[in-house]
């Protein structure tokens, strides 16, 4: 990774109720025009574990999160918003949204 390539994510926590939907927010900066975008969620004291990336078919999605996770990457934008619909209590975590470069 170059000193260019960096992701922002809100810092300020979301709150929703149960079968409410939401995106949570991710820009890049890479200097690399297809890198690797990821999301993962953190569990309380767990480690993180992969959620999807830019490449993900629905099935290599984990179970938990198929069919109410989605992202999409937007060159353009330079964004790679995670779409959450149907919030239930268990998706109450820490996400992070991780860049790495592609060869």
């Amino acid at each position: 990774m170059t000193r260019a390539d960096s992701v922002t994510q809100p810092s300020h926590p979301i709150v929703l109720k149960q079968s409410e939907s939401t995106i949570i927010q991710c820009k890049y900066e890479a200097a690399n025009t297809a890198p690797g975008l990821f999301w993962y969620i953190q569990d309380p004291n767990q480690a993180p574990q992969l959620i999807l990336n830019g490449y993900s078919q629905t099935e290599d999605i984990p179970p938990r999160f198929r069919n109410r996770f989605s992202a999409s990457p937007n060159k353009t934008e330079k964004t790679f918003h995670l779409n959450i619909t149907a919030a239930v209590l268990s998706d109450s975590a820490t996400y992070f949204c991780a860049l790495s470069p592609t060869l």
